[in-house]
């Protein structure tokens, strides 16, 4: 054991070759230029959010007062925001641009059949999104998706003049929020066609109006009911008023009724909503195991798997009522919420169910 010790004590006393040497210094070399690409990068993204945060600050000035304040203050957040956005955008779209030529080359029957299997699963935890989905289907829908892409198309020559600006004639440090709100106002007009925009965002409010009247007869017995519990539930618990009222200031008492109310009535729709989460379930679970198991069968029968078809026998049936049960005891059991990484996934889909429920509501 001792002759090792020595052995590997003069081993790493050796000094080292001209050819390890030279390599040491390469990779340190290399470690310094990629220490200062990324202090470089740093401090481009930290000038980027100091600009922005000015342009924010300067057009707050326009806003109302009570409103300006609250802008002024979230200026540096909204900024940071805006420029991580910017960035992720390319690989957003470029994300989004190969999903859709991977839908497009999938056979229409795999399509209808995991458009089916996704109702099954998920129908009661977006169920406002499905049924405005519906909606937006019979309220012009082709013509609606052919204008979101043509106002896509506006949208990406307008990020590629911005980026292209940014090339060509960099921001002066000098220059005042106004000068540059005006330059990229100036570069971003330029590149889109008025035309295009004007009239796409005039067929989407119209499409989104058609749909939120649909929604708003279809689910006029949810928000209904959630009223009228809410005004039952109020009843009793406006006799807590005068107890609460007495530990706020004197300024803020008038606004408990408000408040109490607003909190009551938020509760009792939201508790309709979930009557509804458990229908709207129900109703799409059924639906969406018809559609996916005529689909699966057709599909196999194209593809000379089975020698019959959806309309003959019932495997399509046993298949779809099986997904459909399965699907249904996956939202039970999860309380109509969504696992990880599930959740992280479909946040967009949450934003837009929130926002459907919140404009129906």
């Amino acid at each position: 054991s001792s002759s090792l010790r020595t052995r590997a004590a003069r081993a790493g006393s050796t000094p080292l070759t001209a050819s390890a040497q030279r390599a040491r210094g390469r990779a340190a070399e290399m470690g310094k230029k990629s220490g200062e690409s990324e202090a470089k990068g740093g401090s481009a993204v930290q000038a980027d959010i100091k600009r922005l945060t000015g342009v924010i600050e300067e057009l707050s000035k326009s806003a109302p007062i009570k409103v300006a304040l609250y802008v002024k203050q979230g200026a540096p957040h909204l900024a940071t925001a805006a420029v991580y956005i910017l960035m992720a955008m390319p690989f957003v779209a470029q994300a989004f641009t190969a999903v859709c030529g991977f839908v497009e080359q999938l056979p229409k029957k795999v399509i209808y059949a995991s458009l089916g299997f996704a109702a099954c699963f998920f129908g009661g935890i977006f169920p406002a999104t499905i049924a405005a989905v519906e909606a937006f289907r019979l309220y012009g829908g082709k013509d609606a998706v052919s204008t979101l892409k043509r106002l896509y198309e506006q949208c990406v020559k307008a990020y590629n003049a911005y980026e292209e600006d940014k090339k060509v004639a960099p921001d002066a440090k000098d220059q005042t929020p106004q000068e540059l709100i005006v330059k990229k106002g100036v570069v971003v007009f330029s590149a889109v066609d008025p035309d295009v925009v004007s009239e796409g965002l005039a067929e989407l409010a119209t499409s989104w109006v058609g749909v939120l009247a649909v929604l708003k007869v279809e689910f006029a017995r949810t928000v209904t009911l959630g009223e009228r519990i809410g005004e039952e539930l109020y009843m009793y618990v406006q006799r807590f008023e005068p107890a609460l009222a007495e530990r706020l200031p004197e300024g803020c008492q008038k606004w408990v009724p408000v408040v109490m109310r607003c909190v009551v009535k938020g509760f009792a729709i939201s508790m309709a909503w979930l009557v509804q989460r458990v229908v709207s379930a129900v109703h799409s679970a059924i639906r969406g195991g018809r559609v996916f198991g005529r689909n699966v069968v057709d599909f196999l029968h194209d593809r000379k798997l089975v020698n019959f078809t959806s309309d003959d026998g019932y495997v399509d049936e046993l298949i779809g009522w099986a997904t459909a049960a399965a699907g249904l005891l996956f939202q039970i059991s999860l309380g109509f919420g969504l696992p990880f990484p599930l959740n992280f996934l479909l946040w967009p889909l949450h934003l837009v169910e929130f926002f459907i429920r919140w404009s129906v509501s």
